[in-house]
């Protein structure tokens, strides 16, 4: 389960790196690709909910608690949907 859990931590980091570099680039030249445009809420709540389910997995994976896999895939999935909530809620713009 590690290897998913990395898996999605880089896809959500990698995703998160490019939506803050195309929103500065949009805002900077004030035309162009704007993912707060296109993909609004829905998009910023996915790669909040992946990159967090990542980092949960991964922090219960290395626990020096040693859980059992489905108290892993449980954190990880309260990670994701902490996350999914704070990144859709409003005020949080982005």
């Amino acid at each position: 389960m590690v290897a998913v859990y990395a898996s999605a931590t880089v896809v959500g980091l990698v995703a998160l790196v490019g939506w803050i570099l195309t929103a500065a680039l949009a805002g900077a030249r004030d035309a162009g690709f704007d993912p707060e445009e296109r993909f609004g809420v829905g998009g910023r709540r996915v790669v909040a909910g992946v990159t967090a389910f990542g980092l949960g997995g991964m922090a219960a994976a290395f626990s020096p608690l040693d859980p059992a896999p489905l108290l892993e895939v449980a954190a990880a999935v309260v990670a994701a949907a902490g996350a999914v909530w704070y990144a859709g809620r409003p005020g949080a713009e982005g």
